[in-house]
């Protein structure tokens, strides 16, 4: 349930008006610009084609909706599902669909470390909007103890994840930062960074563009047959509400 604030801020905040801190409270004004700035439903799709085992190659359409919503005082609520539109061996293993939607919602505070499991959930859903190889390399530790920190950056337009974990075998830390850069009147631009170990990094840029459907509405229609897997076909949700962290 939103605070009689948050609500009022969102209601504001949908009219698409900018005040100044000379017209409104100056912790108010640097609220709703927050809002503007990030608030709304994005849609990206990419093509992917790989050649992970140097015999089979595989190529994969992925789509994704990612929503966002500054509630004010600091907190923030996030909204992903994504699925593939066609089958492959890449994405479809263990009797799980490639083309069946999966949803993950979340609730961050600013500069407030998530608990392990939910910092894993995050890293996990938010990798979803890159390759599936870069997946692979954030399901590596998922018996690690991860966890996400969100950073805000409203002069520069930023939204940054930073997921880190220890291996605990070899002793090498991973660091994984997702980046979602907002210009008002521009399409946001999704960026991950990974560091393995410090041995390397790499960046892979997703440009998103607004829509309508939020994220937990996105993609209704029904899933066809699998290709790889005869399973039921019902899409996914998982919820981790991981606010309280530590500093």
């Amino acid at each position: 349930m939103h605070s009689l604030r948050t609500l009022c801020l969102l209601k504001v905040s949908s009219l698409k008006v900018s005040y100044g801190a000379d017209e409104i409270p100056s912790t108010l004004a640097a609220e709703l610009k927050k809002m503007l700035l990030f608030n709304g439903n994005f849609f990206g799709q990419e093509e992917f084609v790989g050649n992970p085992f140097s015999v089979i190659e595989y190529q994969v359409l992925k789509e994704h909706v990612l929503t966002i919503q500054y509630q004010g005082e600091d907190t923030w609520a996030f909204g992903i599902c994504y699925k593939c539109s066609t089958c492959s061996f890449r994405t479809c293993y263990g009797r799980i669909c490639g083309k069946k939607p999966e949803r993950l919602q979340f609730v961050l505070k600013e500069g407030k470390t998530s608990g392990s499991d939910a910092g894993f959930a995050i890293s996990r859903g938010l990798s979803r909007f890159t390759d599936e190889e870069l997946l692979d390399e954030v399901q590596a530790v998922r018996d690690q103890q991860v966890s996400t920190v969100l950073s805000v950056e409203s002069g520069n337009g930023h939204l940054v994840f930073s997921s880190s974990a220890v291996v605990v075998e070899t002793g090498q830390e991973i660091i994984c930062k997702f980046l979602v850069n907002s210009i008002i009147g521009s399409s946001p631009v999704f960026k991950c960074t990974l560091n393995w170990g410090g041995v390397g990094t790499w960046e892979i840029p997703l440009v998103l563009t607004e829509c309508q459907v939020t994220a937990k509405d996105a993609f209704p229609e029904p899933v066809t047959e699998c290709e790889y897997n005869d399973e039921d076909l019902t899409d996914t949700e998982e919820e981790t509400d991981d606010d309280s962290g530590e500093e």
